[in-house]
């Protein structure tokens, strides 16, 4: 064989090597796997606090050090807090349910966690009541009204077995603490236990009128606890101003599980927030594998937002650097599902308040992305983890690349509905802001309007 042909042989092989080391790792199979599986029913909807939360925070943890992130705080990549709570144990309750079938009354005694599970307590741990409300069907839309808002009597919903709600509320759990003054307690009961004559009386869609049953209940307790809830929280270092800090935040809680009105009770939060979560992961891999950048940067995914921003509320009232290190906050909300004809295109909340937006922009369209207005933008910028950064004086905005589509807070809001050629696209241009950010000398100021605004905010 030719000696020329078998050194150009080498020398193409080598720059493949180089070209396959330096690839971006924001690659939309990339995107793919890692949203499919923070959105994937068996997290059952990352509520704060859950299990599927929790195996969250670690698969985080573990793909934050496989990137070579150095750890957030002085225990690791975990940002810890806790918040008031409450332990309910369905393996504890008791429910005795009586009903008139055909002129004969009927008893029924329901097994502690086999047959019945504790939804929500009330404000008595025993206690019995002549008109309970009975529902039937996972789908109930009166259901899902009781369940978010109070109910002064008692009330069973009877749900199949293969029911999110019904796995989700097994054994022994904490909540945060959520008491309604006077409320009544919730019960689910499994489909199977209850005899089909039973089923029929109970409140069916469209049809809330409390039929005639009475109950008993025991053990429908709840102890006061705190419950440790994580910030997780990665580091790339910077080079000359590394004790300053831009930083790069999502959350990664939803709401969990519930009546829905498809069927499937399981709030899967693709959009809202798997994508932010998602795009936080992969900028750190990214920028982790790059040139250092000047500035260090901190990417955050919190916990609570869902429940108040009171992740971000925690992280910046006791975060692991100085809070006057921290030059800007980078929050990043529903990147991928946008608006017919809107792809590859941002926008960004509150973009009257600083020099933000113009900054981003630019870099934005050096990146291939176009920032957009939006008509909600303003009213926006105090509905997510931004809000608490901007609270302290630091300019911080979100960045969203979607809509707040009809799927927004619904079990519908899942993987398979996200744009992730759109997504990938974001996250590269993204890469570019950030990166920008990290060199750039002087950093983005809030103007006269935005500063009037968070004193506003940081007064109520």
């Amino acid at each position: 064989m030719n000696p020329r042909f078998l050194r150009l042989s080498f020398v193409l092989s080598c720059c493949a090597a180089l070209a396959a080391q330096t690839e971006s790792p924001i690659q939309q199979a990339r995107v793919k796997e890692a949203l499919e599986w923070l959105a994937s029913d068996e997290l059952l909807g990352r509520d704060t606090p859950s299990e599927g939360l929790e195996r969250a925070a670690e698969w985080l943890c573990k793909r934050f050090e496989a990137a070579g992130l150095t750890p957030g705080t002085a225990d690791g990549y975990r940002h810890s807090y806790a918040l008031s709570g409450e332990r309910l144990d369905s393996d504890a309750v008791s429910l005795v349910v009586r009903a008139t079938v055909d002129g004969k009354e009927q008893r029924l005694e329901l097994m502690a966690g086999a047959d019945v599970r504790l939804q929500r307590p009330g404000s008595a741990a025993e206690g019995a009541a002549e008109d309970a409300i009975v529902i039937v069907g996972e789908d109930a839309r009166f259901a899902r009204t009781l369940q978010f808002g109070g109910a002064r009597k008692p009330t069973v919903i009877i749900v199949p077995e293969s029911h999110a709600a019904w796995a989700a509320a097994a054994g022994a759990r904490s909540t945060l603490s959520r008491r309604i003054r006077n409320a009544s307690p919730m019960f689910l009961v499994r489909e199977a236990a209850v005899p089909e004559a039973m089923r029929k009386m109970g409140v069916e869609l469209d049809k809330p009128v409390p039929p005639s049953w009475s109950v008993e209940w025991k053990g429908a307790a709840a102890a006061p606890i705190d419950i440790p809830l994580a910030n997780i929280v990665g580091v790339v270092k910077g080079s000359d101003k590394s004790d300053e800090f831009v930083v790069v935040s999502a959350h990664y809680d939803h709401i969990g599980v519930g009546p829905s009105d498809s069927g499937d009770g399981i709030h899967n939060g693709a959009d809202d927030d798997a994508t932010g979560t998602t795009a936080v992961l992969l900028l750190a891999e990214a920028i982790a594998k790059g040139p250092s950048p000047r500035r260090s940067i901190a990417f955050v995914c919190f916990s609570a937002e869902e429940k108040g921003l009171r992740g971000s509320a925690a992280f910046v009232e006791n975060p692991p650097m100085a809070i006057e290190q921290i030059r800007c906050n980078v929050n990043l909300e529903m990147l991928g599902r946008p608006e017919k004809g809107k792809q590859q295109k941002a926008w960004v909340t509150g973009r009257e308040y600083s020099d933000f937006a113009a900054l981003a922009g630019e870099s934005l369209q050096r990146g291939g992305i176009e920032l957009i207005d939006f008509p909600m933008a303003r009213q926006l910028f105090a509905a997510s983890d931004n809000l608490s950064f901007a609270k302290k004086g630091i300019v911080a905005h979100s960045i969203s690349a979607g809509s707040l589509h009809e799927d927004y807070h619904k079990p519908t809001d899942e993987a398979s509905r996200i744009d992730i050629a759109h997504m990938t696209a974001v996250i590269r241009g993204l890469e570019q802001l950030v990166r920008d950010l990290a060199d750039r000398e002087a950093m983005p100021q809030w103007n006269d309007e935005g500063r009037k605004v968070i004193e506003r905010l940081g007064s109520r």
